[in-house]
């Protein structure tokens, strides 16, 4: 048991800076269990337990954080990425420079904070590279842009298919539809898709 916490928090360790207080266990000076006496059985499995219940609890709090970031970064992208784009346009490349112009407004540092146009996914003999990601949050963020109703149901069969590739490697997925007049329903536009675990889309309107 000792041995698979220590796994385990080797792991967590690679997910997120684990405190130094966080316990690990010198399994090569444990006796085994034909050796020891049934009290110090109880006790290193009691130990066990304890760490592991505080692992579980220090790893909850940073997923609570990261969901609180994310929500943050989804509701100052609603509020501002309209506010960035001062012409129409033609192209979802020019969303994503508007994107990114905001991401290092909001003091985060390309290539630091967040990459852009990398950390492929193969899916299906297929690659898919998100337009963003915040690997602390291990968060993929993809731009799509709508110019006219005919393209609403071919937009959502590619956000369906990157939700699923995307799934392989991150946790969380954030879509940033940019629409020009054509989704005149967006709580029906969005419903389906955010049901998906760790997925939340927004629609800015042009």
């Amino acid at each position: 048991m000792a041995s698979r916490y220590n796994s385990l928090l080797g792991e967590a360790n690679e997910l997120t800076p684990l405190p130094k207080s966080a316990g690990y266990f010198n399994t090569n000076n444990m006796k085994g269990q034909f050796d020891t006496l049934p009290s110090y059985q109880k006790e290193v499995l009691e130990s066990v337990l304890l760490e592991t219940r505080m692992l579980r609890a220090t790893l909850e709090i940073d997923a609570d954080f990261s969901n609180d970031e994310i929500d943050s970064l989804s509701d100052f992208i609603q509020s501002h990425l309209r506010e960035v784009i001062f012409d129409t346009p033609s192209n979802e490349r020019e969303v994503q420079n508007a994107l990114e112009t905001l991401f290092v407004g909001r003091g985060l540092t390309k290539g630091i904070d967040f990459r852009r146009e990398s950390g492929e996914v193969e899916f299906s003999g297929k690659g898919y590279v998100p337009d963003f990601c915040i690997d602390k949050h291990s968060l993929a963020i993809e731009v799509k842009l709508i110019k006219d109703p005919s393209a609403r149901s071919r937009i959502i069969e590619e956000i369906t298919a990157d939700i699923t590739a995307y799934a392989k490697e991150y946790d969380n997925q954030l879509f940033v539809v940019y629409d020009i007049g054509s989704i005149q329903n967006v709580l029906h536009f969005k419903s389906d898709i955010e049901q998906c675990d760790g997925v939340r889309i927004i629609v800015v309107k042009h």
